[in-house]
């Protein structure tokens, strides 16, 4: 039996994170939460996470700086920006080994598939 994936939600806004708890974990994966990069990255440190979905803007950390410190400790695992507005261009996120950038109003299952799709891959 294969061990249940860990996936991480950042978002201040707490219908977005039920949102996509409910969706994930009806999905068959293990969900973890914070409201705030500062939050999520202890969190990360403290669990083995195999994805990652995070807000950009938020108030406490936001989702970039989050993604960069993360990346600082050589982790190479998906990772997923979700916004409605932000300062940073495609090529700025790209840069950080963003999977993708979703944009607000999102179709939430279309999204739920493809971030389901790319952590359920084979290493």
């Amino acid at each position: 039996m294969s061990e249940q994936k860990v996936i991480l939600c950042v978002d201040d806004e707490a219908d977005i994170l039920e949102l996509f708890k409910d969706e994930f974990v009806d999905g068959g994966f293990k969900v973890l939460e914070a409201s705030n990069g500062v939050d999520a990255f202890e969190i990360f440190k403290s669990n083995k996470v195999d994805c990652i979905v995070s807000d950009i803007r938020m108030p406490g950390g936001d989702g970039v700086t989050f993604v960069k410190t993360v990346n600082e400790h050589g982790t190479d695992i998906p990772i997923f920006l979700v916004t409605g507005f932000s300062d940073y261009t495609a090529e700025d996120l790209s840069g950080l080994g963003v999977n993708a950038v979703i944009f607000k109003p999102f179709d939430l299952e279309e999204v739920v598939e493809m971030i389901s799709n790319t952590v359920k891959k084979p290493l």
